[in-house]
């Protein structure tokens, strides 16, 4: 999935490629992005698939993603507060939810945290753009 944004830097135009692919190279992919969740309110999510619904009586076609969300408010551990992390949590797969692909900002970058499952590392100095978003 290719998306383009307006960098928060320098309001230039970016892309970022999405994938989520069950044998990408040999390996599950299934990449992470930050999406507007509310008028307000952004939320990371992993994309789990994507796919396109064509309307007939509408003459239209709308792209959708199924997607896991990610929580925020984990707790904080030693290694958060001494490092500023954001943390988040992924919710149960059974809750996924659908999404219209328009509403995906851009993608993310998150870590897995090897210690605890279904937790994962927000990588907010990826890029300038990443590192301004999160300090909205």
């Amino acid at each position: 999935l290719k998306v383009k944004y307006v960098s928060t830097v320098d309001w230039e135009v970016a892309t970022n490629y999405l994938r989520c692919n069950p044998n990408f190279h040999g390996q599950p992919r299934y990449d992470c992005a930050l999406i507007q969740f509310l008028e307000t309110e952004a939320a990371f999510v992993r994309l789990i698939f994507l796919f396109t619904c064509q309307v007939a009586t509408l003459n239209d076609t709308f792209q959708f993603a199924l997607v896991q969300p990610l929580m925020a408010g984990t707790g904080v551990c030693r290694l958060d507060q001494d490092f500023q992390l954001i943390r988040v949590k992924a919710v149960p797969r059974v809750a996924s939810i659908f999404i219209p692909v328009k509403s995906i900002i851009r993608g993310a970058l998150l870590y897995p945290d090897p210690s605890r499952h279904g937790e994962f590392l927000v990588v907010e100095n990826v890029d300038g753009d990443m590192f301004l978003r999160m300090r909205e």
